[in-house]
């Protein structure tokens, strides 16, 4: 866990903004050539992954992270 507290929360942050304003995939074409551009894992991952990395870091303010969680369908324990 090589990132501060303040680089995962500016993480989550941005990836929450990302989700509001509807950025997460961006299409355009030019010239009959269509490019589309993409988070390197989807926003909502990304937000799962900040939460596990943030109670792993502070379990006092951010929960404790918990094995026992049913799984959420991508194939982890750490809940949603």
């Amino acid at each position: 866990m090589i990132l501060t507290i303040p680089q995962i929360e500016a993480i989550r942050d941005k990836a929450a903004l990302q989700m509001i304003e509807g950025k997460t995939i961006m299409e355009y074409s030019d010239s009959g050539t269509t490019v589309s551009k993409q988070w390197p894992i989807t926003v909502d991952l990304v937000l799962l992954e900040c939460r596990f990395a943030l109670q792993m870091k502070q379990p006092d303010i951010y929960g404790e992270w918990s094995r026992v969680r049913v799984g959420n369908m991508l194939n982890n324990f750490r809940g949603l």
